[in-house]
């Protein structure tokens, strides 16, 4: 005797493979999760060919890394004989992140006003062409007479064909 059994009312007996109605949210749940879960784990990818997704990502807590360097204690200090005679030296540290030698990009500096508006721009080099696993490794910038008004002091690393003016 053979008995044909039937799951579900929606079951259509002419095609037992078939997938009930009632089954299509969990495959889309399903299909999210998996879309998701690809997104996150292939963020690096995602922010080299989209970069406008790296702030979508830093918003969300998982900040992306591309260069694999980090810029650590940035330090901005005022030094001069007298008020007249100025001199702004900045300092801090260039951190490899990564378990392989890495190439150190050109540090570029911007200072800012109360407005948060560039006062000026300049290029510093690199203080090492490449770092090791891991290491660390300290810049330090001067520029003769900053201009007045001075409330910010912003360390990027050069994007790649930035033009450059280079001071000490």
């Amino acid at each position: 005797m053979i008995v044909e059994r039937e799951s579900g009312s929606n079951r259509d007996p002419c095609c037992p493979g078939t997938i009930s109605v009632g089954s299509w949210p969990a495959l889309v749940f399903l299909a999210f999760m998996i879309a998701a879960t690809a997104t996150i784990a292939a963020r690096a990818a995602i922010v080299r060919v989209a970069p406008a997704t790296a702030a979508a990502y830093a918003s969300l807590g998982m900040p992306v890394n591309l260069r694999g360097l980090s810029i650590d204690g940035v330090r901005a200090t005022i030094a001069g004989p007298s008020e007249d005679r100025r001199e702004l030296l900045i300092t801090g540290e260039i951190v490899n992140l990564r378990q392989a030698e890495t190439p150190v990009p050109n540090l570029r500096i911007t200072l800012r006003g109360d407005d948060r508006r560039e006062l000026y721009l300049w290029t510093a080099h690199e203080p090492k062409p490449r770092l090791g696993p891991h290491e660390r490794v300290a810049f330090r910038a001067r520029l003769a007479e900053p201009p007045a008004g001075v409330r910010d002091v912003l360390v990027k690393f050069a994007a790649p064909g930035d033009k450059a003016t280079f001071t000490e």
